[in-house]
């Protein structure tokens, strides 16, 4: 299954039942999604320390850790936004209210049906899709930037980067602190069917890393050996930072416009 950007679309699962969780990913599978599946929490969220995913469907109740748990865990990083279902024997009022709180998009009784649990996920997909197409300018740290003229704006200058490097920044700049791995970075930048080889990412990663510096940025794409890119910006100056906790982490935040 491809976004209307023709994107291919990853979905992470977390289902401690064996036949249950191999059920839901023939079902995703077979609807085209890429799909890694995990039957403890903690191995989902070491997975998603790392990796990207464009939805996430949780059980409420898994080993190691718990779906909530997980869940604020997932919100309070780069990936934040994305969106999660969850899949719950739960089906009291006040079971779906504590879901929904504690920051889920949607939620499904068990036992799932095949079909609603495609359509519930065809439509966080679309509206997803819809925001991340309207969002034209992008926040990062003291930068900005900026879809349609394809810059980097520091300091009030616009750098204009080329088009694969911009795409490469922008998706790296969507997972701050994240590693992206190598191919689903060539899937979204040049699209799941492209004969993209891994050098010609190298060298577009070279090339942005070069206007980078010529910008006069000191964000680093480092490289994640045999794995991928993780790009790195630093903490947030003091007066913006605030205090806490969040004052550690690298704030990003992107402003919807009309086109």
């Amino acid at each position: 299954m491809q976004s209307l950007l023709q994107k291919p679309i990853r979905i992470l699962l977390v289902e401690d039942d064996p036949a249950q969780r191999a059920l839901l990913a023939s079902w995703l599978k077979e609807e085209g999604y890429l799909v890694d599946a995990f039957a403890n929490g903690i191995d989902a969220r070491n997975h998603l320390a790392d990796h990207w995913a464009n939805l996430l469907i949780f059980d409420w109740d898994v080993p190691g850790m718990s779906g909530e748990r997980l869940l604020a865990w997932v919100r309070g990083r780069s990936q934040s936004t994305v969106p999660v279902i969850f899949q719950t024997v739960h089906a009291a009022e006040s079971d779906i209210v504590k879901i929904l709180d504690a920051g889920a998009d949607d939620y499904l009784v068990k036992p799932l049906d095949r079909q609603v649990l495609l359509a519930r996920i065809r439509v966080l997909l679309r509206r997803t899709n819809q925001a991340t197409n309207g969002t034209r300018q992008m926040i990062v740290g003291r930068c900005m930037l900026d879809r349609s003229s394809q810059s980097l704006v520091h300091a009030g200058q616009p750098h204009r980067l080329g088009t694969k490097e911009f795409d490469i920044l922008w998706h790296l700049a969507r997972h701050v602190g994240t590693v992206v791995q190598r191919q689903d970075l060539m899937s979204v930048v040049w699209g799941w069917d492209a004969g993209v080889q891994s050098r010609s990412v190298d060298m577009y990663v070279s090339r942005l890393r070069a206007s980078l510096k010529s910008a006069g940025v000191d964000w680093i794409v480092q490289s994640v050996y045999a794995t991928g890119y993780r790009l790195d910006v630093g903490p947030l100056p003091s007066e913006d930072a605030g205090s806490g906790p969040q004052a550690e982490r690298v704030a990003t935040a992107a402003r919807t416009q009309d086109k």
